[in-house]
């Protein structure tokens, strides 16, 4: 299974917005199921990044497969 980790933007962003972004929150989660990629939503990598987008907004983040982590960079509303 895999970790779901989050910068301090992403963190800060889920703080400030929670109530509101609540299914945002359990899809990014779900992607510790799922190797790291969505299973809903669209998404494309550019360099090494997912760029996705999913409930009205675009989250950026990383796959580190070795140690099995997704490091989500950034959610903004698309």
């Amino acid at each position: 299974m895999w970790e779901v980790h989050y910068s301090q933007e992403a963190a800060t962003y889920l703080e400030d917005n929670g109530a509101l972004i609540a299914g945002l929150f359990f899809a990014m989660e779900a992607l510790s199921e799922s190797e790291g990629l969505p299973v809903v939503g669209e998404f494309q990598v550019v360099q090494g990044a997912i760029f996705w987008l999913i409930q009205g907004h675009q989250v950026i983040y990383r796959r580190l497969e070795s140690a099995k982590i997704v490091r989500i960079l950034s959610i903004k509303p698309a």
